[in-house]
């Protein structure tokens, strides 16, 4: 048997990992169009400070996929998936498999106003994204940062380590809107200002002027923000192009069922690029957790993908937060639980644990998520 796996990030190499821990003797072909092996997405963040050197963030280098007899094509591009021929052009070579999982992952959005690819304007996704924003701001005083949910804060941190005054701004009136309610995104944003960083809320940005090399950014009130660069934090999307030209089902991502499968036969799919019960999750553990079942279907196993509790961690120079589960209230009770800084909020729904915001002590995070998970009752969450 042949394995083709499209991705070397957390869902791929999961993939490949678990298959030949299932598998030792079948083929494994991994093809990644970055030039660097299996590294830590949500790591990309601390090597943007500048402090984390770059072979810090790397998971498994080359050498393990070779010790693990997995071939590893670095910076190859898949031009096409023949369905009907079960083969896959890559680098201009056409390549037979048996299995096919698709883990390309995703890319970052940026949305569709004037000025959102120039020059000294970023997204923040891969290493090299990284090394590309540390050099633009040699020299640069002032950062504008579009997006107020946990990889702008973070990106914002981490430019404020390069000494940069940075500025957040946020369509939404609040920080982590997805998140966070009123009460803890106020918190938050406290802290946060009295760690040195700026935020303009409830503003929706329609331009990127430059002139001379000096950004101003625009807002739809005709309100501005002047900068000397610019990072888009405003989510991601699936990579779905890689898909063009077949009939696999796509909606937000990939359609795959709980054991990864698409519609076609013998092609998974995982991690961002997949579409589980209509969500896109873009977390990590979704993507292993998606990764782990289609490897175990391939192999003859039987373990099954229901689902991820929705959650986050944020730590950034001391402020620990983390959010999981539904916050949002509908239909819900909340009990809160302050001591000195900190903050623990639990939403209840028909005396179960729907979700929680924790700030400053995060220690219950993993007991609360798996509290939500397995509908416990709210009384030992608190």
């Amino acid at each position: 048997m042949r394995v083709v796996i499209i991705g070397s990030g957390a869902a791929g190499a999961t993939a490949a990992e678990e298959i030949r821990k299932a598998d030792g003797s079948c083929e494994i072909t991994v093809i990644s169009d970055e030039s660097y092996p299996y590294y830590s997405r949500p790591r990309v963040i601390e090597f943007l400070t500048g402090k984390v050197p770059e072979e810090k963030i790397f998971i498994k280098k080359s050498e393990w996929f070779a010790e693990n007899k997995i071939e590893l094509l670095l910076s190859t591009f898949v031009e096409k998936i023949d369905t009907a021929a079960k083969q896959v052009k890559a680098g201009g070579v056409m390549i037979n498999y048996d299995k096919l999982i698709i883990a390309a992952g995703a890319s970052s959005f940026a949305p569709p106003f004037p000025g959102a690819k120039d020059k000294g304007v970023f997204t923040l996704r891969t290493i090299d994204d990284a090394k590309s924003i540390m050099q633009y701001a040699q020299g640069r005083k002032k950062a504008v940062v579009i997006g107020g949910g946990l990889l702008g804060i973070e990106a914002a941190n981490s430019l404020k380590e390069h000494g940069l005054k940075v500025t957040i701004v946020e369509v939404f009136d609040r920080l982590l809107p997805r998140q966070l309610d009123g009460q803890t995104a106020a918190i938050l944003k406290e802290k946060l200002e009295n760690m040195g960083l700026n935020f303009i809320l409830n503003k929706q940005t329609t331009a990127i002027e430059d002139k001379q090399g000096k950004k101003t950014v625009k807002f739809a009130d005709d309100s501005f923000e002047e900068t000397d660069m610019v990072l888009i934090s405003a989510g991601i999307r699936s990579n779905l192009k890689i898909i063009e030209g077949t009939n696999i089902d796509k909606m937000l991502g990939i359609k795959i069922d709980g054991f990864g499968r698409t519609n076609m036969d013998s092609i998974y799919a995982c991690g961002d690029i997949a579409e589980f019960n209509g969500r896109v999750y873009g977390i990590w553990p979704a993507a292993r957790e998606q990764a782990i079942a289609a490897a175990s279907h391939i192999t003859g196993g039987n373990a099954e993908y229901k689902g991820t509790v929705m959650s986050v961690k944020l730590k950034v120079a001391g402020i620990e937060l983390a959010s999981m589960g539904d916050i949002s209230g509908d239909g819900t009770e909340v009990e809160v639980k302050k001591e000195n800084e900190n903050f623990k909020k639990i939403f209840i729904r028909d005396d179960k644990v729907a979700g929680a915001i924790l700030i400053g002590n995060t220690g219950d995070y993993v007991k609360i998520q798996k509290m939500i998970k397995e509908g416990s009752n709210y009384t030992d969450a608190l």
